[in-house]
């Protein structure tokens, strides 16, 4: 199931308070207006009233030169300026460096239900953790039905059918060391450029079903070090009981299972009675370390085969067990006894 990828600014400022240190200065309400642009906009001429490339979806950040521009003109050149730029209209203004505004602003904002933000950082430094909070608040965002767990540092998000035994599989990893992210419902989002995130519900973080145990408290039960709250998914593994046939053996034929438009890679695992499905996976983790270093075992492996075929192919004196050993004629007049070449 996906979500639409939009914020209220009355939500918004409740999850970036704190850490952008914002605060409203406006009360007239209009908190509902929604943000749904990850990038920020400086209105430069727009506050002349050339509004032609003003995006309203975006936040409108204020800083030290709009400021000063407005309070250099004429009361009645800036009021026509914002009355201008206002109408749009706008999700909502943000004034940088803790910067008074002056009242005419006040006044054209209200006047338009334009909800007005101020926080003390400098306009650079401000500007750059807007934009990385948008980009978290802000991206493609949906529920999977699955597993995520981090194996020696690498997202795996198992999936399968339900009650194919993905969750004790993961129990499993967890007693070996790795922790778990989410159980059950695993919400998805990406992250610019194309990178895949998960992370478990409000309601299931740190908790885990188990058929014939009910719900687990994973943090009361192994520690804080056993769970972490989100995870880049590097790796899909598909827990099935499809045929052996259905399986490429070597590996060489790499495959993908896309999540919300990337491509991530996929590993599956037939399921049969008696295999260790948890160590499986660790392999899974510690092949795809090898991958990010440069080592893809199975790659390697078809290269030699295919440079073994290409040596025989031009002549090359390859032997298989079993086969005649040449024996070398003796030299003319010579009493030595012929005896097979010794490679």
């Amino acid at each position: 199931m996906r979500r639409d990828a939009s914020i209220e600014v009355g939500k918004f400022l409740d999850a970036t308070a704190e850490p952008l240190q914002l605060t409203l200065l406006s009360d007239w309400g209009e908190l509902d207006r929604k943000i749904t642009s990850m990038r920020i906009q400086k209105p430069g001429l727009a506050l002349s009233g050339f509004v032609k490339h003003v995006f309203p979806d975006r936040i409108q950040v204020l800083g030290l030169t709009e400021i000063d521009y407005l309070l250099s003109c004429s009361p009645d050149q800036a009021r026509a300026g914002l009355e201008a730029f206002c109408s749009k209209p706008l999700c909502c203004l943000a004034i940088s460096r803790g910067l008074d505004p002056p009242d005419f602003l006040m006044e054209v904002a209200r006047r338009h239900g334009v909800p007005v933000l101020r926080s003390p950082m400098m306009s650079s430094v401000f500007i750059s953790r807007l934009t990385r909070k948008l980009e978290d608040l802000l991206s493609p965002r949906a529920t999977i039905h699955g597993v995520l767990i981090d194996v020696l540092g690498v997202g795996l998000l198992l999936i399968g059918r339900s009650g194919v035994g993905k969750s004790e599989a993961a129990l499993d990893l967890i007693l070996k060391g790795h922790r778990l992210v989410a159980d059950d419902i695993v919400e998805v989002s990406v992250r610019p450029p194309d990178t895949v995130w998960g992370a478990a519900l409000e309601m299931h973080q740190h908790h885990m079903e188990i058929r014939g145990l009910g719900i687990l408290n994973i943090t009361h039960l192994f520690g804080v070090a056993a769970v972490r709250d989100n995870k880049k998914i590097e790796v899909v593994v598909e827990l099935s009981e499809a045929q052996e046939e259905d399986y490429d053996r070597l590996g060489t034929e790499p495959q993908v299972w896309p999540i919300l438009g990337v491509d991530v890679p996929l590993a599956r695992i037939p399921l049969r009675p008696g295999r260790n499905i948890a160590s499986l996976i660790e392999v899974v983790a510690r092949n795809q370390v090898l991958k990010f270093r440069g080592h893809d075992s199975a790659r390697e492996f078809q290269e030699k085969i295919n440079a073994r075929i290409a040596a025989s192919a031009r002549g090359a004196n390859i032997r298989s067990p079993g086969a005649d050993v040449p024996v070398p004629t003796p030299r003319a007049n010579s009493g030595a006894v012929p005896s097979p070449e010794v490679e």
